[in-house]
C-alpha cells in the first residue's frame, strides 16, 4: 500500500511586495501578497513547491499549525460576504493570491481529554474547510465536503463518476458468497482483494480463501479483477502528467482524466491506469498524490506545474472552475 507521511499542519507561504502605486494611501507599508501551501514540511512535494518559489525570488516560510496561537487568524462573514485575514511574525495578509492544499493533517492527542481532542480536530477541520470555500482566489485541491472528511475513497465508490467520464474500469465483485468469489477469480485468472476501508490490496492466493470465507460469513468481501502493468497519472488544473512515457492508449484518455476531474470537483489527483482483461482499467484514484510513485522527471514536471500556478505562471490553470 502507499506509504504515508507524517499527518501535521504546517503553514508555507511566499510574500511579495506590491508595486509603490497599491500602497496603502494613508502611508503605511505596502499590502503584502501571500501564496500559500498547506502541508507538512518533511513533504518532498511542499519542499520542491517552496525551493521553486524561492528561486522566482519569493519569500518562503513554514509555520506549524496554521489556526493556531503563533498566527493570528480573523474570519469575517456578513450578508455581504467574507473577509480573511492571516497576521504571521508581524506580517499581515491584504490579498492571498493563491492557495496550494497539500495536507492539513490531524491535531495531536497529547495533552488532550479524547473528548475534547475529537472536538478540536473536529472544529479545526470545519474552520480550514469554510474558510478556503470562501476564498475568491485559485485554490489548488480545495475539495468537496464528502471527499474532506473522508478522503481514503474506494475505487468501488468512485465508478459512477468514472463511468460518466467515459473512463474504463476493471471488473468489481461483493459479494458473501465463497462459491460466487472463487467463480469470479477463476473466470479472470485472479483475483485480488480490496478491501472499502483501506488502500491496502493482495493478490488472493489458494490459501486465503478459507479465510476469506469466514469474513464472509459477517460481510460481503470487495474483490477486483487482476491487472497487468500499470501507467500513474497525476492530474494538476487542466494538466494530465503521465509518469514516463505510456502508450499512446493510455496518454489518449488524459481527455477523460480531466472530465472526470470536473464531475468530481478535484484539481489536484492521482490516478492509475493497468493494464486488465478487456484492454485498460483505472484501477486508483487517489486524493493524495504520492510523489514517489513517480519517476524523478515526472516528479519535477508535477513540482513545476504546482508552483506555476502558485506564482501565476499558469493562465490556463488559473481560468479553471477547480482552481479558481
Amino acid at each position: 500500500s502507499p506509504r504515508r507521511l507524517p499527518r501535521r499542519h504546517c503553514l508555507a507561504w511566499s510574500v511579495e511586495r506590491l508595486p509603490a502605486d497599491r500602497a496603502s494611501s494613508n502611508g503605511k507599508r505596502n499590502a503584502l501578497v501571500m501564496h500559500l501551501i498547506l502541508g507538512a514540511p518533511d513533504d518532498p512535494c511542499c519542499t520542491g513547491v517552496l525551493a521553486r518559489l524561492r528561486e522566482r525570488g519569493l519569500d518562503a516560510h513554514l509555520l506549524f499549525q496554521p489556526l493556531a496561537a503563533v498566527g493570528r487568524f480573523s474570519w469575517c462573514l456578513d450578508d455581504t460576504g467574507a473577509d480573511s485575514r492571516l497576521a504571521i511574525d508581524r506580517l499581515a495578509t491584504e490579498m492571498l493570491s493563491s492557495v496550494f492544499v497539500r495536507d492539513v493533517g490531524v491535531l495531536s492527542p497529547v495533552g488532550w481529554k479524547p473528548s475534547d481532542h475529537a472536538y478540536m480536530q473536529a472544529e479545526i477541520r470545519a474552520a480550514l474547510l469554510a474558510w478556503l470555500e470562501s476564498l475568491r482566489c485559485p485554490v489548488i485541491n480545495r475539495m468537496p465536503a464528502a471527499i474532506w472528511y473522508r478522503q481514503l475513497i474506494p475505487l468501488v465508490e468512485w465508478l459512477p463518476l468514472l463511468r460518466r467520464a467515459g473512463l474504463p474500469v476493471p471488473e468489481i465483485l461483493l459479494t458473501s458468497d465463497p462459491a460466487e468469489a472463487r467463480k469470479f477469480s477463476r473466470r479472470l485468472n485472479g483475483a485480488l482483494c480490496t478491501p472499502l476501508t483501506s488502500d491496502a490490496s493482495w493478490i488472493i492466493t489458494e490459501r486465503d480463501w478459507p479465510g476469506l470465507a469466514r469474513l464472509q460469513e459477517f460481510a460481503p468481501v470487495c474483490l477486483t479483477e487482476a491487472h497487468g502493468a500499470t501507467w500513474p497519472a497525476c492530474v494538476i488544473g487542466d494538466q494530465v502528467i503521465w509518469d514516463e512515457d505510456p502508450p499512446a492508449a493510455v496518454v489518449a484518455l488524459a481527455p477523460q482524466l480531466l472530465r472526470f476531474a470536473d464531475l468530481c470537483g478535484l484539481s489536484w489527483f492521482e490516478a492509475v491506469i493497468a493494464s486488465v482483461r478487456r484492454g485498460l482499467g483505472v484501477t486508483m484514484i487517489a486524493t493524495f498524490v504520492q510523489l514517489d510513485h513517480f519517476q524523478d522527471a515526472a516528479r519535477e514536471r508535477i513540482l513545476d506545474a504546482l508552483a506555476n500556478i502558485l506564482a501565476g505562471g499558469s493562465s490556463q490553470a488559473r481560468q479553471r472552475e477547480q482552481v479558481s
